[in-house]
């Protein structure tokens, strides 16, 4: 329920939907490349970033966009996380993690500050 109710306040604080593409927060994206990014649910989004800017280009029909598209996939805040668990008693445990940035931090971009939420849960 929580993963649930946190994915719907993103989906309201960046106005961008689950079904939308995330470059639409990206102002400088027009929006017939945004509905071409979206009918083209066959491709994940983390897959995005493998691809070339001639690839990108060439999947939304306009391959002069894909060196701006390319950027601005490698500029979404993407975290690396790795974490090493150790059980100290029955009932506790040690974790230690680790997160680096995967993304290309631009100030013009993000601001000044970039806000995660890390939540832990007991399943």
């Amino acid at each position: 329920l929580t993963k649930l109710i946190l994915a719907f306040a993103n989906m309201v604080a960046h106005r961008v939907w689950r079904s939308q593409s995330p470059l639409r927060q990206f102002k400088n994206v027009p929006e017939i490349v945004s509905r071409k990014l979206e009918r083209k649910s066959d491709i994940e989004w983390a897959r995005y970033a493998d691809l070339t800017p001639s690839d990108i280009g060439e999947l939304v029909g306009v391959p002069k966009m894909g060196r701006s598209l390319h950027k601005l996939v490698h500029q979404f805040p993407k975290l690396e996380l790795s974490a090493h668990i150790q059980p100290i008693t029955r009932s506790m445990l040690r974790v230690e993690l680790t997160i680096l940035p995967d993304f290309q931090f631009d100030v013009k971009v993000h601001g000044y500050v970039q806000l995660f939420h890390l939540i832990v849960e007991d399943v």
